[in-house]
């Protein structure tokens, strides 16, 4: 099992500290102490076990939240962890955080791959079709030989209307594929994105 940094241990022990220190009571005190030591003790533990399990996206989405948060909380600048937290939050439906999220890493990478798309699918999900497209249009031309920034246009055009253009992008992503896993995966996604 990964070791806690000395450093990430410290950083935790003073952010829980200093709830204890904004106590106003003797009895504030004591409760401050017992309920940020317990949840000091959680998120340990939720770090080790993330650091354990290796892999944080395999985790529930609750969880996921919490862990980037985390993770963000220790590295305001991780951009990568910045966008696991933003498709964890748009699987769970906060939309406004996730596009927050996305956006802080737009502004600081426009040319984020990930990053545009991600908020291509949240803006879709979001209703608001003519941003989500600006996004998914830069994001092809980032990377155009993503399978998934194909699917997700598919889905754009097929809500906005345009049925020819859908199957194109659809046909498109396909292309890219040569695994039959990978089809699979388009017909997931394909799902997800369209809410079902």
């Amino acid at each position: 099992m990964k070791k806690l940094s000395p450093e990430l241990f410290e950083k935790f022990k003073i952010l829980f500290e200093g709830k204890a220190r904004r106590a106003t009571q003797p009895s504030d005190i004591r409760l401050g102490f017992a309920s940020g030591s317990l949840i000091f003790v959680i998120c340990l533990v939720w770090v080790e076990l993330a650091c354990a399990h290796g892999d944080i996206s395999k985790l529930p989405d609750s969880v996921q939240i919490m862990q980037y948060r985390l993770l963000i909380y220790m590295d305001p600048d991780d951009l990568t962890s910045r966008n696991s937290l933003a498709i964890a939050l748009y699987r769970t439906n906060e939309l406004e955080e996730a596009e927050k999220e996305l956006r802080y890493i737009v502004e600081r990478d426009s040319l984020n791959f990930d990053a545009q798309d991600g908020l291509g699918i949240v803006l879709i999900k979001a209703g608001r079709y003519q941003e989500a497209l600006q996004c998914l249009e830069k994001a092809v031309e980032i990377n155009e030989e993503d399978v998934m920034v194909h699917v997700h246009l598919s889905v754009l055009y097929q809500k906005t209307g345009l049925p020819e253009k859908a199957k194109s992008e659809l046909d498109k992503a396909r292309s890219l594929t040569s695994q039959p896993v990978e089809l699979e995966n388009i017909e997931k996604e394909l799902k997800i994105v369209n809410g079902r």
